[in-house]
């Protein structure tokens, strides 16, 4: 009995499928044009909706795409075919049907994005305004990028759209407190559309730590009068400063020169301004405790 079923079945189905029937199919499709001219933005549909009429073998191998040759669409003009009609590629995909007939495309309408392929060269510079750095942690040499110029090549409405000539190279590592030497890769809004030349650059800088120090130093008074009328009581000042840890040791008082500038003085209010007129180079963020001091007057 099971045996006479099976024998039942498979006679059904074959002759079910030596019938004609109508269904709907996607059928894939393959686009031709110049890959060295133009390049695709946004990727190109890979199959068409169509409803055919054949052999249930025929659409049964068709559905499953089993030994199927994709249809050809060839596009002379891409930049002119910003979308087709489904209904223009009745004649091309009815030629290519191998034991099918076609009865017509479902879709309205197929939306292309190729544009023309274009280069443009960009000098690279480093980000490093925006370099983060440790707490007390300071860059000591120069930030140096292996790569001046990089080539871009894709989409020619893309790059024409970038603004600016230069390209930013952006350090993503945070709160560095080493010595920095890495390889970083160009970023790009979709960077699958592109070929860099090269592809990333090294950066590298040095890095040391600073601390905050101070030196107590004598002021340096220039055009006060010699009436010896106005005066100053307190000739000693405090400067602050950041200096690399290894260095603070070797920094002395008399590497300093704050001058009190009588020029400078608001007899209104009694007050002058200090001037910080030298410092030893490896320091930084020099500043004095009290920038301001008030003159005094004598009676005589």
């Amino acid at each position: 009995m099971v045996l006479s079923i099976a024998v039942a079945a498979i006679f059904w189905l074959f002759t079910a499928l030596s019938k004609e029937y109508d269904t709907t199919i996607a059928y894939p499709v393959n686009w031709q044009f110049d890959n060295e001219l133009y390049i695709v933005v946004d990727e190109l549909p890979d199959k068409i909706n169509i409803n055919v009429q054949g052999l249930g073998w025929n659409l049964i191998r068709a559905s499953s795409g089993l030994n199927i040759v994709p249809i050809p669409i060839i596009l002379n003009n891409p930049l002119a075919s910003k979308k087709l009609a489904g209904v223009s590629l009745t004649n091309r995909v009815d030629n290519e049907l191998e034991k099918l007939k076609l009865n017509y495309v479902l879709d309205d309408t197929l939306y292309l994005n190729i544009d023309q392929r274009g280069t443009r060269s960009f000098a690279i510079y480093v980000d490093s305004a925006n370099i983060s750095m440790d707490e007390n942690y300071r860059i000591i040499s120069s930030i140096t990028c292996e790569v001046d110029i990089m080539e871009l090549e894709g989409p020619l409405t893309m790059l024409n759209n970038i603004k600016s000539d230069s390209f930013l190279v952006t350090i993503k590592e945070q709160q560095i407190n080493n010595d920095f030497s890495e390889q970083i890769e160009f970023e790009i809004e979709r960077p699958e559309l592109f070929l860099f030349r090269p592809r990333s650059a090294q950066v590298s800088f040095t890095v040391a730590e600073f601390v905050e120090s101070e030196r107590e130093l004598v002021l340096e008074k220039i055009n006060f009068p010699n009436n010896n009328n106005i005066f100053i009581v307190d000739t000693l000042c405090t400067i602050l400063f950041l200096v690399r840890k290894d260095l603070e040791p070797t920094v002395r008082a008399d590497s300093f020169r704050i001058i009190a500038d009588f020029n400078n003085a608001s007899l209104l209010d009694s007050t002058l301004m200090l001037e910080i007129n030298s410092y030893p180079k490896d320091i930084i963020d020099v500043r004095l405790a009290h920038p301001q001091l008030r003159l005094q007057f004598s009676n005589q």
